[in-house]
């Protein structure tokens, strides 16, 4: 028998209606447990509508958030259908990053092993017991001993920079693709043992790949939300975070090496990365794809990340003359730059630490092992097993109650005597507890002397390209100017 008209309205009605309801039932979920809800969470996209439009990434709704929920120790978010826990009192993000590590130990980034095998050996992103052991066996390639051996690596090639600099003087310069050049030189030495020769042409392999790891395109930023929010979808999709080509091409140049050095183990220099990772491999502790993947990660996470913080120093320096001028003193006084006479630069630390401070990751998500509540100010927050945690980095950095006057550039904020008067977790830099970066001494040695030599050697000046402001990139998960990062430079 034919359907009658009245018969497809209500089956339409009902269709509608069972939709709605799969849509929309889960966002009572935080007002049933009695957690404070942001308002204008939609059915089906929750607070992430903007997202979906690709208006601003997850993390700008999460920063809005943060400053719309002031009083509020914790605050429910819907990330599409999903229910997320957003702690902002000092004492919660203390608790999941450090106290109650062991309920939190994860980060809410899954990676499937057989679409990227590389990416998901990466430490911020392997798991449980798997993480421990791989810290474990990586955590002495960073040690202060370690680092003191590629020292003079990192110093070379910052000289390097300084006389790539001296044929570019008076120029408008985009940092962001100079400090890439001067960050993948460092990684080619520290990490491979090589010679990328970015400095002399422009399209050397080294420095091209890792432009295309972090090029940062809308087709990106869709990707890398989808491989993120959806790890399911991806499934499907098979999308890796790295080109097909990188890839293949940091396979062949870790083969090579690894044959050269096989051959003539009496040339080997045992003061690279790669050359530790290979130790690990002949006592049978690592396959060759463990070297790859975690060769990748040191590139990644050396390249990008650091030549962004250099970027914003630089940029900071050249808009406050009075602190570059004070730095540069501070250097200047300084017989001769070594890893020991580095660590007694009080000032250049600060400014490093400022830098990190107002340009920092958006947001850290981690993931709840075991049914946990977290408790504060005499209120419970119930999260259950397999539910995210985010913790609100950028915007407890720049959260005016913490951080007085957060846009402002004052390196004074971080005299002992100001940490002090601050929670602990106040600045996330480099994360903190367990999981805090592995390779943060190891970055932070490759800036400072970065900073020092350029200080010591050139005056930094604005230029008609110079932002007055800096505006970030709304869709992107890691702080990146939106038209670049334009200054010049003089000689002293």
């Amino acid at each position: 028998t034919m359907l009658s008209m009245t018969d497809w309205l209500l089956l339409t009605v009902g269709l509608l209606t069972a939709i709605y309801w799969y849509m929309s039932w889960n966002l009572g979920y935080w007002r049933a447990r009695g957690v404070y809800t942001l308002p204008g969470a939609l059915p089906g996209v929750g607070h992430t509508l903007d997202a979906l439009l690709m208006r601003r990434g997850v993390q700008w709704i999460c920063i809005q958030a943060y400053y719309a929920t002031k009083g509020h120790p914790a605050v429910g978010l819907y990330t599409f259908r999903q229910p997320v826990l957003m702690v902002r009192d000092p004492d919660l993000i203390q608790d999941v990053l450090i106290k109650e590590f062991s309920s939190f130990h994860d980060n809410a980034v899954e990676v499937d092993e057989k679409v990227d095998p590389y990416v998901s050996r990466n430490p911020f992103i392997t798991r449980g017991q798997r993480w421990k052991t791989l810290r474990q066996k990586l955590s002495p390639a960073f040690s202060p001993v370690r680092i003191k051996v590629m020292f003079p690596l990192i110093q070379a090639v910052s000289q390097e920079f300084n006389k790539y600099i001296k044929k570019h003087l008076h120029e408008n310069i985009n940092l962001n693709q100079v400090t890439g050049l001067y960050t993948s030189e460092v990684v080619a030495k520290c990490a491979f043992g090589l010679d990328g020769n970015a400095f002399n042409d422009p399209d050397a392999p080294f420095y091209q790949h890792g432009r295309k790891l972090w090029d940062g395109t809308l087709n990106n930023a869709i990707e890398s939300f989808i491989i993120v929010i959806f790890p399911s979808i991806n499934q499907i999709l098979k999308r890796s975070f790295f080109p097909k080509e990188t890839v293949e091409f940091f396979e062949s140049v870790i083969k090579q090496t690894m044959e050269y050095r096989e051959k003539a183990p009496d040339k080997v220099a045992d003061n690279d990365y790669l050359q530790f990772l290979i130790n690990l491999q002949n006592k049978n502790e690592f396959s060759f794809v463990d070297i790859v993947a975690q060769c990748l990660t040191f590139f990644t996470d050396g390249f990008e990340t650091s030549s962004l913080t250099a970027s914003f120093a630089l940029y900071e320096l050249t808009m406050n003359p009075d602190i570059q001028e004070s730095v540069r003193q501070e250097v200047l006084a300084t017989e001769s730059l070594t890893y020991e006479s580095l660590s007694s630069l009080p000032l250049l630390d600060r400014v490093l630490q400022e830098t990190m401070r107002k340009y920092s990751v958006f947001t850290m998500t981690k993931e709840c092992s075991k049914d946990f509540t977290l408790q504060a100010d005499g209120r419970s927050f119930p999260v259950q097993r397999g539910q995210h945690v985010l913790v609100p980095v950028h915007a407890v950095h720049n959260d005016p109650d913490i951080y007085p006057n957060p846009d402002k550039f004052d390196p004074d904020r971080f005299l002992p005597e100001n940490i002090k008067t601050r929670h602990p977790i106040s600045f996330m830099g480099f994360s903190a507890g367990p999981r805090t970066c592995l390779g943060n001494k190891f970055a932070s040695c490759q800036v400072k002397v970065f900073l020092a030599n350029v200080l010591a050697n050139f005056k930094l000046v604005k230029c008609n390209k110079t932002a007055e402001k800096m505006k970030l990139n709304p869709m992107l998960i890691v702080p990146m100017a939106e038209s670049g990062i334009w200054i010049q430079f003089q000689e002293l």
